[in-house]
């Protein structure tokens, strides 16, 4: 009787232990993991008035020419 409850008690430890294991080892959907990454990078321009690098998206751009605020843009 006393190896019966043994048994008992190790198979559950070992379900038990497998259990909390298991989503760790569970892979992330692509759709889930897609959702909340943002672009790796991004490219990059020069101000044509002082010559920091800024992102392209938060660039101003007049003509040809391409600046980083529209106070710079206004100087020329």
């Amino acid at each position: 009787m006393k190896l019966l409850v043994w048994l008992i008690l190790i198979v559950l430890v070992i379900l038990a232990l497998r259990k909390k294991v298991k989503p760790l080892t569970t892979p992330v959907p692509d759709e889930v993991r897609g959702a909340t990454q943002e672009p790796m990078s991004e490219n990059m321009v020069s101000c044509a008035h002082c010559h920091i690098y800024l992102p392209a998206s938060e660039a101003v751009h007049r003509g040809a020419d391409v600046y980083c605020s529209a106070a710079h843009a206004d100087l020329h």
